[in-house]
């Protein structure tokens, strides 16, 4: 009897190896390929003073303030923009690599290789198919773009990703299973994401909003279908306190500072001019430190039509112009699209939320592209949402693919879920 036991307990531990053969392949292979990138980036001259010029340059010299003991983020006084978590991670990095470039490297290609990881585990948690998480995964490994970033400058955009990859994925596992432990996941990380870029105000802003949102729309959980609105809606203030609550508290490093230097809990700086001139020129030219412009000034030079014709530049080269460029090969951008129409087509009920908190978090990059038109800042924004569309688009197809695939990579049988 022991024996049958030990039998089936390897039988299954081999099973479980077997079903996530794929995905740990997968990302040890491009952990290594792109370790071997950034080995080989700083071993240059020219690799080396890529990787910390411009941007990465600065965050490397907040770092070495937490390296001397300085955890005052003093350092916004002069960059109000710029947020700690990145810095602090280069830091650790230098401390472990004793200064090497390598380690510094290494924080932009496990923070990819987890984010990998991440939407496989997301997507087969939503609907339970391994070959649609399996072919979702592998375009966000082939992704051009943060493929040549990760491995060549020290930017934000890899840990961005990775982070904002759970706040989606936290956001469809509450909607699914409307679970406390999700919501308080998501605040979580929608905290780390703004400790990461400023605009995570706006994804912890739509994450949640959007969620409440949902909830009062949505029918009833089981058991609930008897109690009237209002009760329902009552119920759910614990959970959303609690949500709240974390983020005030996971978000401290970052308010409070500003809180202390400029009184103001949000200041960003000069990063407000965007949304209210048309050039880069204009919003950057007073320094970073200081706003110069407001809703008074743009309303008073321009009228609905100018508003309008503004929006209308930012979808077209955000929501494709950008994606098109970056990703070259752009088939994770035409699988989202697919996913999108197929969102708003069948549902489920959940992408269609999802689709909402993404189309209100990227609104401020819509808005503002025509004064600031960088193209890594908004895809980082636009780019977590494309697998997890691209699934929605794929799972029609999911007992197809696992026949095609699951035994070829090791699945097994798993169920898809219907639309």
């Amino acid at each position: 009897m022991k024996a049958e036991c030990t039998n089936a307990q390897q039988y299954a531990q081999s099973k479980w190896i077997s079903q996530f053969r794929f995905i740990i392949v997968l990302m040890t292979a491009y952990f290594f390929a792109n370790s071997l990138h950034v080995a080989l980036n700083v071993r240059t001259a020219k690799g080396a003073e890529t990787l910390v010029s411009s941007d990465s340059a600065q965050y490397l010299a907040f770092a070495q303030r937490f390296l001397l003991g300085n955890f005052s983020m003093d350092y916004i006084r002069d960059v109000p923009h710029r947020q700690p978590l990145y810095p602090f991670l280069l830091a650790t990095a230098t401390k472990i690599g004793n200064e090497n470039l390598f380690f510094l490297g290494e924080v932009n290609v496990v923070a990819m290789t987890l984010a990998i990881g991440s939407v496989y585990f997301g997507i087969l948690r939503f609907f339970r198919s391994h070959s649609v998480a399996a072919i979702s995964a592998f375009c966000v490994a082939c992704n051009a773009f943060l493929w040549r970033l990760a491995g060549a400058r020290l930017l934000t955009e890899p840990l961005y990703v990775l982070i904002l990859i759970w706040v989606i994925i936290a956001f469809l596992q509450y909607l699914q299973e409307r679970k406390a432990f999700w919501i308080l996941l998501g605040s979580l990380f929608a905290g780390l994401d703004y400790l990461t870029r400023p605009n995570g105000i706006f994804d912890a802003a739509a994450f949640l909003g959007v969620l409440f949102l949902a909830e009062v729309s949505l029918p009833p959980r089981s058991g609930e279908q008897d109690q009237p609105f209002l009760k329902r809606a009552l119920c759910l203030i614990p959970n959303y306190l609690g949500a709240v609550l974390v983020l005030i508290f996971v978000t401290t490093p970052a308010w409070i500072p500003r809180l202390v230097y400029f009184g103001d809990p949000l200041y960003h700086g000069y990063l407000t001019n965007f949304l209210w001139v048309d050039t880069y020129h204009l919003a950057h030219d007073f320094g970073e430190r200081a706003p110069s412009y407001t809703w008074h000034d743009y309303v008073a030079t321009h009228n609905l039509l100018d508003a309008i014709r503004r929006v209308i530049h930012g979808l077209w080269n955000v929501c494709i112009q950008i994606p098109v460029v970056n990703e070259k090969a752009p088939i994770l951008f035409l699988l989202s699209v697919a996913g999108i129409w197929t969102t708003v087509k069948k549902g489920p009920s959940e992408y269609r939320f999802l689709l909402l908190f993404f189309g209100i978090q990227l609104f401020p990059f819509i808005w503002t592209n025509l004064a600031n038109p960088t193209t890594r800042v908004p895809y980082g924004s636009t780019f977590p949402f494309e697998p997890f569309f691209a699934a929605c688009f794929l799972v029609p197809f999911a007992l197809k693919l696992e026949a095609a695939l699951g035994s070829r990579l090791g699945f097994g049988q798993s169920k898809g879920v219907a639309l």
